[in-house]
């Protein structure tokens, strides 16, 4: 048995909730885009319930740990092709186990959700250090990044607070998703976002943060490659220090 859902963490979590009430053991969680057909295995379709979900969210924290709810959130977070099923396997163990789960690493499935949620926290801490803003005609700050991993949310109210006078938006134009925050609250959306082609035009801010960026180099002292393990070259695009 195949459960095939839209691939949203409550989609996910519904179809977790069909299973032990069906009493099945599916094969597989999927998504509609990572799914095809096959004579060996019998298909149903799982339509998002957030009542569902809502209980399978609560029976996490209860039976095992909120620390365990956002290890799997952030697991998601990372878009692994057959997260539904690797979030499935982990919570049949978890509600054996309790809040221990986390620490079977010995078990290949937390294992995998473990090492997903490490790698996602660790790009989000990375961006709460390199994103760059570039001030918009209009007044609002604009950041635009490309991330590996589905972050925004996790770095969106690290900004609210850091730069909580300012209006700004972070785009991950990847996802075309985006936070918006007006100096009062943080709204998401994946409507498309005008921004003007030119809106990196060397601002008098950004020149002299590019003449800092020179002037603290030192050049008997530069290590390329380590500075691409701190900041993978995939990220300079979207670096004013690195634009020519």
């Amino acid at each position: 048995m195949i459960y095939v859902t839209d691939g949203t963490f409550e989609g996910i979590l519904t179809a977790v909730f069909e299973a032990y009430r069906n009493k099945e053991e599916p094969e597989g969680i999927m998504t509609g885009d990572w799914f095809q057909t096959s004579l060996d295995f019998n298909v149903r379709t799982i339509g998002t319930c957030q009542e569902k979900a809502d209980r399978v969210y609560k029976a996490i924290i209860e039976k095992m740990s909120q620390e365990v709810l956002e290890t799997i959130y952030k697991a998601w977070l990372s878009e692994y092709h057959d997260i539904g099923t690797a979030i499935y396997r982990y919570v049949r163990i978890g509600l054996k186990l309790g809040r221990n789960v986390i620490s079977f690493i010995q078990n290949p499935d937390v294992r995998l959700i473990n090492d997903l949620s490490m790698k996602v926290s660790k790009e989000a801490h990375l961006f709460t250090g390199i994103l760059r803003f570039n001030k918009l005609k209009n007044g609002i700050y604009y950041a635009r990044m490309e991330p590996d991993n589905n972050i925004v949310m996790l770095i969106a109210d690290h900004f609210a607070e850091r730069l909580s006078d300012q209006p700004w938006i972070i785009h991950d134009a990847k996802r075309n998703f985006s936070a918006l925050f007006d100096t009062r609250q943080v709204v998401y959306t994946t409507d498309d976002i005008m921004i003007p082609a030119d809106y990196k035009n060397d601002s008098e801010f950004e020149i002299l943060w590019k003449k800092y960026f020179k002037a603290i180099s030192i050049e008997s002292r530069k290590n390329p490659r380590l500075q691409r393990s701190f900041m993978p070259v995939r990220y300079w695009r979207n670096l004013t220090e690195m634009q020519r």
